[in-house]
Parts: C-alpha cells; sequence; structure tokens
C-alpha cells in the first residue's frame, strides 16, 4: 500500500494529500498487517514491542526505537504489541523539500545508516524530545481551521528533521571505534554524495563523478540505484533544487545571476530546470516568499 492508500484508513485531519500522512498511538494498531511501498517514513516506537520486515528480512522493534526508512523499502508490519505506543509518519519529497529547504540535518553517512542500520535504539529524553514534535504536528492538523496549518506543519517537520539530525550526531560520536559494516558498494555510494555535496553547483554531469570514483558511468548508476533508489542524475538534481530554492527566497542575487552561480548554460535552461522539478517558474517561487 502506498501513502495515498494507507490514508483510507485513518482520519482524514491527519493527512495531506501530495503532503504527509500522520499516524498518531490512538490507531497506530491499524498498521498491523498492512504491507507498505514507495512511502518516505519514520516511525517512533515509544514502548512495547514491534514486529516487521524491511524488504524481506525481520525487525524487531523495542520502544523506544526509530525506524527511518526511504521510499525504495517495502515495508510490512507482522505485529503490533497490544500495548504498543507508537507513530509514523509519511511524508513526501515535495514537503520535505519545501520544509528543510536546503538542510541536510544528520551526519553524511546517514545515508547509509538507513541501509545498513534502520533501526536506531533511544534514550528516554531522545524519544520525548521526538514525540513532542510530532504531537505539536498531530495538534496542527486537527485545526483545519488554522490560517497557518501548512506552514507550522512544515515547521515542525523541520523541528523533527533538526532533532532527529543531532540525535545522529550525538550516536555517531559514541560509535568511534566501532567495526566497520561499509561494503565497496557503500563505499562507492557515500563517496559520490560527498562529491556532490562539494561539487554539485558546478558539475551537473555524472561523467565527472565516475571519473574521479575511477569507475564507469554504467556502474556508478548501478551501484547508487541500488543503494538510494536514485540515479546520480536524480540526486544531483535534487541539490540544486535545493540550493536554487535557498537562493531565490534571498533576493539579493538576480534570477541570472543564480542561473550562472549554478552553472547552467542560460537563465533560460535554468528557469527549465526549476519549473520541471517545482511546477513554477524561478520568479514565481521568490515573489511567493518575498512579497
Amino acid at each position: 500500500m502506498t501513502q495515498k492508500e494507507l490514508s483510507l484508513l485513518f482520519s482524514p485531519d491527519l493527512y495531506r494529500e501530495g503532503l504527509l500522512l500522520l499516524v498518531s498511538p490512538e490507531s497506530f494498531h491499524k498498521l498491523e498487517g498492512k504491507t507498505i511501498e514507495r512511502s518516505r517514513l519514520h516511525m517512533l516506537v515509544c514502548d512495547g514491542i514491534l514486529e516487521l520486515e524491511l524488504n524481506g528480512k525481520a525487525y524487531e522493534m523495542r520502544g523506544p526505537s526509530l525506524l527511518d526508512i526511504m521510499d525504495t523499502v517495502t515495508v510490512r508490519i507482522n505485529r503490533v504489541d497490544p500495548d504498543l505506543r507508537g507513530w509514523c509518519l509519511f511524508i513526501t519529497f515535495e514537503f520535505a523539500s519545501e520544509s528543510l529547504k536546503n538542510l541536510r540535518p544528520g551526519p553524511l553517512n546517514h545515508l547509509l545508516e538507513q541501509l545498513c542500520l534502520p533501526v536506531w535504539s533511544l534514550s528516554q529524553k531522545e524519544n520525548e524530545i521526538l514525540e513532542k514534535q510530532l504531537l505539536l504536528m498531530k495538534g496542527t492538523l486537527e485545526n483545519p481551521k488554522h490560517y497557518y496549518r501548512q506552514e507550522l506543519c512544515e515547521t515542525y517537520f523541520r523541528s523533527f528533521s533538526l532533532e532527529l539530525g543531532n540525535i545522529m550526531f550525538t550516536h555517531e560520536e559514541n560509535m568511534n571505534g566501532a567495526p566497520s559494516y561499509i561494503s565497496k558498494r557503500d563505499f562507492v555510494t557515500l563517496n559520490f554524495m560527498k562529491l556532490v555535496s562539494r561539487h554539485f553547483m558546478e558539475e551537473h554531469n555524472i561523467d565527472f563523478y565516475a571519473k574521479a570514483l575511477c569507475i564507469s558511468n554504467k556502474h556508478l548508476t548501478r551501484v547508487v540505484k541500488e543503494m538510494t533508489g536514485k540515479t546520480p542524475h536524480t540526486v544531483i538534481c535534487n541539490e540544486l533544487i535545493h540550493q536554487a530554492m535557498a537562493m531565490l527566497e534571498d533576493d539579493n542575487a538576480s534570477v541570472a545571476q543564480i542561473a550562472e552561480q549554478l552553472h547552467f548554460s542560460d537563465q533560460a535552461a535554468f528557469c527549465k530546470f526549476f519549473k520541471n522539478h517545482k511546477k513554477v517558474s524561478p520568479m514565481a517561487y521568490r515573489r511567493r516568499y518575498i512579497e
């Protein structure tokens, strides 16, 4: 089931089509027996035990713990403890993009943690910090007459992501010296992501990244696609879009200057690229935030 299909099982107040679905503790049991596909989600188990499968591999979550899953992973909820108290937040790329702008909360290798160690044990304090943001989001979603309903949801998701990023950094520090589990595919993916974070503004073609990693374009594409569910081209484009959004929200630079700084051939090419991804022109996006 996809996010949209799952939404029919829950209160319409906690679903915004094309944006998010928040499953709260009162209705979490409805996920039992369900197979979830093509959904980006965060699952927070505060108390109790949850048995599930991720791409066919069995896992057990004991509260407090967190599951951070990309939309390329199939999740099956096998058993929900009768006393379990948990949350599940489904988000779309568009919602996350608008909420986080150009922020990337957490360590760079969190992508690999999602793939190799998807379940994170939390302290009670960490659990309370994350649950607080979800409670605030729930209260906002349940008030459809609030003039700033969407903006507050974006704010609370941004806050949730920043708190989660802080927790991930803390866990990374505590894991220093732990045995490495990084495979060759992990290594290629991690180094590709590092290169993209440094060079995406001036290097838009995967040839540059494949050459820097001393592998073929085909091999790079296969590995990154297998590990992230996204092609290298999509990863680069996502970085460009986030950077463009941040630059457009600051009116110090013209659209032509932004196109030049992001190394597009001309303003028209940048405008076409931006509109293809955001469904609005750069100037229309800017007016939304400046006026």
